[in-house]
């Protein structure tokens, strides 16, 4: 096939345009959320006991876990992947506790919101790759005891 001279040049040139701004732009501006989640927590007036990790060594992903306590309340919080892929790993680690639930963008759900999560992912990396900048709003499973009142923690005031 002959192609113009032209064609060719405008080819090469969003080549080097895409590539170039794969390489300018990171995939991921990861925050800590466990820094995060130990601030809103203190905030709150809990003392942290833990911030481990479970780890799944047949898919090799870490969940940072973390527990609080505040008098006879006990929570467990973790961080839930955008695709919902750690949600049957960190359902098992709050299998113990009486209560569970799903906090995202500041709203209490009974499970985690697949469809928002990953809505909310992909228009978050568009955004970013367009240098708008905005930051994910990860989905956080809470566990606790019957004697908490967890769902009526400020949950909206938790920011990313």
């Amino acid at each position: 096939m002959n192609y113009s001279l032209a064609f060719r040049w405008v080819i090469a040139a969003l080549m080097l345009l895409t590539v170039g701004w794969k390489i300018a732009i990171p995939a991921d501006r990861a925050i800590d959320l466990n820094d995060v989640l130990i601030a809103f927590l203190k905030s709150n007036n809990f003392s942290i006991v833990s911030a481990g990790e479970i780890v799944n060594r047949d898919i090799g992903t870490d969940v940072p876990v973390i527990q609080a306590n505040k008098d006879s309340c006990t929570l467990l919080v973790a961080a839930l992947t955008f695709d919902g892929s750690n949600r049957q790993l960190v359902e098992s680690r709050l299998a113990s506790v009486d209560r569970r639930f799903v906090v995202f963008r500041g709203k209490i759900y009974t499970g985690q919101p697949i469809f928002l999560t990953v809505t909310n992912y992909l228009w978050s990396r568009f955004l970013t790759e367009l240098g708008l900048g905005r930051r994910q709003s990860p989905a956080i499973a809470i566990g606790s005891d019957a004697s908490c009142n967890a769902e009526l923690l400020p949950w909206a005031d938790l920011h990313w």
